[in-house]
């Protein structure tokens, strides 16, 4: 991994889950990171330490390690994590990951709309946060003079539909063909816009969330290891024959597949289904039924995937 050694990248969402495990390959690869995220995990605390980056940078010329508290619905924030990134390691970044990212059970909902600001947090963090990374990324690189890439995390759900998380389908749909459209960009400017489509993973936004985790029999449903994607990702940004405007499918620990635009035959690999998501519908006939329509329920076809 020698093109990565002081690089320098950005990912927010890099305190916990598969973003986690990319900023721990990166930083293997001697590239200087900086996480930007809410919160760091315990898991990401307890490396940070073993690694000693906790603290100011120290003034090795090792690779390093940063962390600044950002929430990625604010665009000023997110500016303002590239300001940090230079100043810290001398440059823009090299490589740009928007993966901050929730599901739909676990914030605020199409069916339980309650949001006291008025907004779909699913879609601020899940699709305009990473389109507006990716404008600032562009700009500042082009103001640099450099290429790099841009990495986002999709998901299989931007190939599907569904009744019981319409916010997060449409989020990774939108996501898809963001990435799409930007494929000429590497031609034009030589950056690169890839994403990774992973299927279930065994992250704290599923296995700490019982909201999200209805959805899942623990016993029976294969849930990928953060590790798998993280390792997509890194061949995402490394190897030439993703060529920009790929979305990457990862539902196997092995087998991972480019989504096709047009006329592709869907999700394929263990990590592709989930077992329990039909029992969803139950807590959506109740939705409907308190929105004053219980005849129309039992009438209604409802399709979960």
């Amino acid at each position: 991994m020698d093109q990565l050694e002081e690089k320098v990248a950005i990912v927010t969402g890099g305190g916990s889950g598969i973003n986690l495990e990319f900023v721990k390959l990166l930083f293997g690869a001697k590239c200087n990171v900086l996480i930007a995220d809410i919160a760091l995990h315990p898991r990401a605390t307890e490396w940070l330490s073993s690694i000693q980056q906790i603290g100011p940078l120290s003034t090795t010329s090792s690779p390093q390690v940063e962390f600044i508290k950002t929430d990625v619905t604010d665009w000023a924030q997110l500016e303002w994590a590239f300001t940090v990134a230079h100043d810290k390691f001398g440059t823009v970044p090299d490589i740009v990951v928007p993966g901050a990212g929730v599901y739909e059970p676990s914030a605020n909902s199409f069916w339980e709309d309650n949001d006291s600001d008025s907004r779909y947090k699913v879609l601020d963090i899940n699709l305009v946060h990473p389109i507006k990374m990716s404008r600032l990324a562009i700009r500042h690189m082009i103001e640099a003079g450099k290429k790099g890439t841009i990495i986002h995390v999709s998901s299989i759900a931007g190939q599907r539909s569904s009744l019981v998380t319409p916010l997060y389908q449409a989020s990774k749909h939108g996501i898809n063909s963001f990435i799409r459209g930007m494929a000429s960009l590497d031609s034009l400017a030589g950056i690169r816009v890839v994403g990774v489509a992973p299927g279930t993973v065994q992250t704290p936004l599923f296995t700490e969330n019982p909201k999200a985790s209805k959805f899942l029999d623990m016993k029976k449903d294969f849930l990928l290891p953060p590790e798998v994607v993280a390792k997509a990702m890194l061949a995402l940004l490394t190897d030439a024959k993703y060529k920009s405007g790929t979305v990457l499918e990862v539902c196997d620990v092995v087998k991972w597949r480019e989504v096709s635009l047009l006329n592709d035959p869907g999700p394929q690999g263990p990590a592709s289904l989930t077992s329990r998501k039909a029992d969803a519908v139950k807590d959506i006939m109740r939705h409907l039924t308190a929105d004053g329509n219980p005849g129309s329920v039992p009438n209604v076809r409802i399709i979960t995937d």
